[in-house]
């Protein structure tokens, strides 16, 4: 007799293409396709509607969430997708604003997230078995449903470590017992990246690398005591990537589509991507940096690296997001360095995808890096990365100098910018020789897709459904 599908509703606070900040979103986009087309689950998604959602999802219902001493309205959205169904919850209040986060009530405003998506489940159909949350959004989703749904299992996947929720204590009255508020972080703000470390019937992270490095004191943000509570339910899982949307094949963004039999076509794309920023043809290798400006991601150490470096040998294009400030601040880069470094501040995919196509090099300096996507978009559209080997970096990316023969990028020797310029010099240096071919092609070869890592989510989430039955 065949089994019915297990139910899985994916919960994060980004979803692409509705709203991308990020990684986060592009995963939220790929890995439920992927478990959907296995066969063995029936998933559907929620996030908040927010205002920059150019869709228009239907009405579903609506109800009042109970907050702190008072009241909050939910209307439930939904929209379908190439048979995805995604749930949006809408409150003006909280969601029409210009962008996804960076306000001082982010986490009230995360926190009616979770709590409007268990009060969800009182008025829908679609009854999960597992609930999958992801980063400090959704962190006490997994403490409402024990409370509301004991029978739903709860996965709490951790992105980014290194960000932060908090609400008052006041708003788990009836939830928690003292103990358990301390834990949180009482009488300080509650954290709700401890809630779903604690909480959750099992964690992960993003890749093996980063899973390990978040485990020592250093690199846990001050987590570190709740993950050694939980170190027997922590496991990493390296994210993928669709290689359906991402395919330099059939890419209709880019203007010279190509594969790795013909890819020397690549180089239009960089013809003409020179042409739209100004910058001479010349066969010079052209680095590229896809970031949102963050001091982690290494773009100052980039900028400090390139006076270190002969600007006739290369050239510059930083594409990138971030607050106005930032914006005006390496946008000015440009003018100081004429026609070697350009810094595009008006980020978008389709231009995205035309520079993964454009770049012979990909810079991705970051100080920490859970999973990283942008070096695996990379090496599918034939630019070689230079990265720093900590988390998702070094489980992707093969130094030319310890595997020769398998070889798909170059490592820093440690984050700084002296490093990063010497692993520049190297990859230019390569570049002219006839061992750039082989890491091309190495680095096309690649499969980053979704395959292992839904083999891997099927066992974890095997062994809570048979919990559940």
């Amino acid at each position: 007799m065949k089994r019915d599908k297990i139910k899985i509703l994916y919960v994060s606070a980004e979803i692409s293409p509705y709203a991308n900040a990020g990684g986060l979103g592009e995963v939220a986009r790929s890995f439920p396709k992927a478990l959907i087309e296995t066969g063995n689950y029936e998933v559907r998604r929620v996030m908040p509607l927010y205002q920059l959602v150019k869709s228009k999802p239907t009405y579903v219902t609506d109800f009042s969430i109970p907050v702190d001493e008072g009241f909050e309205t939910c209307v439930l959205k939904e929209d379908t997708d190439k048979g995805m169904t995604t749930y949006f919850i809408a409150n003006d209040k909280f969601y029409s604003r210009e962008n996804i986060y960076a306000y001082d009530d982010d986490g009230y405003r995360f926190f009616f997230f979770c709590k409007a998506v268990v009060e969800m489940l009182k008025h829908i159909s679609f009854q999960p078995d597992i609930v999958h949350t992801n980063d400090w959004h959704t962190g006490f989703l997994p403490l409402l449903l024990r409370k509301e749904f004991p029978n739903i299992k709860t996965v709490y996947t951790i992105h980014n470590i290194s960000y932060h929720g908090f609400i008052p204590a006041s708003y788990l009255k009836g939830y928690i017992n003292k103990k358990e508020k301390i834990m949180l972080g009482y009488p300080q703000g509650l954290n709700f990246m401890k809630a779903g470390i604690h909480f959750s019937d099992f964690v992960t992270t993003v890749s093996p690398g980063y899973a390990y490095e978040i485990q020592s004191q250093e690199n846990s943000y001050g987590m570190d005591t709740s993950l050694k509570r939980r170190k027997n339910n922590i496991i990493g899982i390296l994210n993928g990537i669709d290689n359906i949307i991402y395919n330099p094949s059939t890419d209709e963004h880019i203007p010279y589509p190509y594969d790795a039999d013909c890819y020397e076509r690549k180089k239009l794309n960089r013809t003409a991507l020179r042409e739209k920023y100004g910058l001479p043809d010349k066969e010079i290798p052209l680095l590229v940096m896809v970031t949102r400006f963050n001091y982690a991601k290494g773009i100052d150490i980039l900028l400090k690296a390139i006076s270190y470096m002969e600007l006739s040998t290369f050239q510059v294009l930083i594409l990138g997001s971030g607050n106005t400030h930032d914006q005006r601040k390496y946008s000015s880069v440009s003018a100081i360095y004429g026609d070697n470094v350009v810094v595009e501040v008006n980020y978008n995919e389709s231009l995205a995808r035309k520079i993964y196509a454009a770049a012979d090099i990909y810079l991705m300096p970051s100080l920490f890096e859970p999973c990283g996507l942008g070096q695996m978009y990379a090496l599918r559209y034939g630019a070689i990365p230079i990265v720093n080997p900590v988390g998702g970096l070094k489980d992707t990316v093969i130094d030319l100098e310890q595997d020769v023969l398998n070889a798909t990028g170059f490592y820093m020797e440690e984050w700084s910018e002296k490093a990063l310029a010497k692993a520049m010099k190297k990859a230019i240096a390569t570049y002219h020789t006839k061992e750039w071919d082989k890491l091309v092609l190495n680095g096309m070869r690649q499969k980053f897709t979704w395959e292992h890592s839904v083999q891997e989510y099927n066992k974890l989430y095997e062994t809570l459904y048979r919990a559940i039955v």
